[in-house]
């Protein structure tokens, strides 16, 4: 029998022979995706960096544990902190045998773009699979091309690395894109612009979304109406939530900033900022100079799934503040409970608001904007009252499964030999 192989660039913690520690949510997806693929495949195997223990000791409450037994196993492929020298220098070699190996006994490859091209795990897995002429399934999640750009205009890089990223990092990028609807059987890109410019009308390039929820994690209609009753209540305050990762291209700063203008305009805003990452002191700091602390507060990370939910469960909106091109599934989790969100502008936040009805757009990267329309929200009940329920309903149109079954139907359409190969 075969094993159905991912390519993860995220990072995972060995804990012994058969345990691993995984991002919750991931982990969440893995167990779907194991019932949902063909039952002739043996297991699946991840082949992924491997998490340091700085990192694991940091994002633990974020992480679930997964066992062997549970039909998932990981091979860390090398140290996830590595710097590029020590990457070609030590681990190359031996990582190009582990893959390999591992790609030999695959009946699909599940992978994608290597955004680290010092470091490019994810190519070095792409063209081992095509040299051994195995079937890929190609995912890219992100829509990278205004990347360089937004991160010029907010001076995070200067003019030299602005230039080595659009002359020499972006064409490497694009020559991935490109090449992937040539040579890889299935090839989904969470973009309907990525499609336009890279499939060209192949039959075999899909646009999807990239859902973790069920439909038991979605907000009951009893629990609804509760949630819209309670929202419209006048005089009471609007409660926001920020939930994810705290790093500084998530922007969570912006968030802070908006709330600190509301509150000198004397509206009552609340935010929960739930999460952990090297951004946490600084916002801590942010927060107390400018005297935030009674209004923002601040939680640890929270397992995914009814602790999530909990935290969540007396906010009315979630805000999105990528500084660039993000898809959070935290996006979809805000909906299944209920909670609208404000978010900049980017691509993928404007195609959701299109689609889903369930989000207001502020102008990228304007604090003041996303001010103004958290105050619309605040100051316009029926309008949040109207979000709300379009947010739950995208989300019961768009779980995990529902996804995961679409996924299936075009790898058993396009990807070669899908239920042959496996046996």
């Amino acid at each position: 029998m075969k094993s159905y192989v991912i390519a993860l660039q995220g990072s995972v913690y060995r804990i012994d022979t058969d345990t691993w520690a995984v991002e919750s949510a991931y982990s969440h997806h893995l167990i779907e995706l194991i019932s949902s693929i063909d039952k002739s495949f043996s297991e699946i195997v991840v082949i992924c960096p491997a998490m340091s223990d700085e990192a694991y000791a940091r994002n633990r409450l974020s992480l679930s544990e997964m066992k062997r037994t549970s039909g998932v196993s990981f091979i860390t492929a090398y140290p996830e902190n590595v710097s590029p020298r020590v990457f070609w220098t030590r681990h190359a070699a031996r990582l190009l045998r582990e893959i390999k190996s591992t790609l030999r006994h695959a009946g699909i490859v599940h992978s994608g773009m290597s955004s680290d091209i010092w470091r490019p795990f994810m190519a070095m897995v792409n063209v081992t699979a095509w040299s051994m002429g195995k079937p890929v399934l190609f995912i890219v999640d992100i829509d990278f091309r205004m990347n360089t750009w937004r991160l010029r205009r907010l001076g995070v890089w200067s003019r030299k690395n602005y230039l080595t990223n659009r002359l020499f990092h972006d064409p490497m990028r694009w020559t991935q894109l490109w090449l992937a609807p040539r040579l890889c059987d299935l090839v989904l890109l969470k973009s309907p612009e990525l499609v336009r410019d890279f499939g060209k009308g192949r039959a075999h390039v899909k646009n999807f979304l990239d859902t973790v929820h069920a439909s038991e994690h979605i907000l009951s209609d009893t629990a609804l109406q509760s949630r819209l009753k309670s929202l419209r209540q006048p005089g009471t305050p609007l409660k926001l939530a920020y939930f994810g990762r705290l790093v500084p291209y998530k922007g969570v700063d912006k968030a802070i900033e908006a709330v600190g203008i509301l509150r000198a305009r004397g509206l009552d805003i609340r935010l929960s900022i739930i999460g952990d990452g090297p951004c946490r002191e600084a916002l801590c700091r942010q927060i107390e100079d400018a005297g935030l602390q009674t209004v923002v507060t601040m939680l640890p990370s929270v397992a995914y799934g009814e602790p999530l939910f909990a935290a969540l469960a007396d906010c009315h909106a979630s805000l999105a503040t990528p500084l660039r091109e993000d898809t959070p599934r935290s996006a979809f989790d805000s909906m299944a409970r209920g909670l609208p969100i404000v978010a900049f502008d980017i691509a993928y936040f404007t195609g959701l608001a299109e689609q889903s009805g369930a989000v207001a757009l502020a102008t990228w990267p304007d604090a003041q904007s996303l001010a103004g329309e958290i105050a619309a929200l605040a100051e316009d009940r029926e309008r949040l009252a109207e979000m709300t329920s379009n947010a739950v309903a995208f989300a019961r149109a768009n779980t995990q499964p529902i996804w995961l079954a679409r996924r299936q139907q075009w790898t058993r359409e396009h990807v070669r030999g899908y239920t042959e190969q496996a046996v």
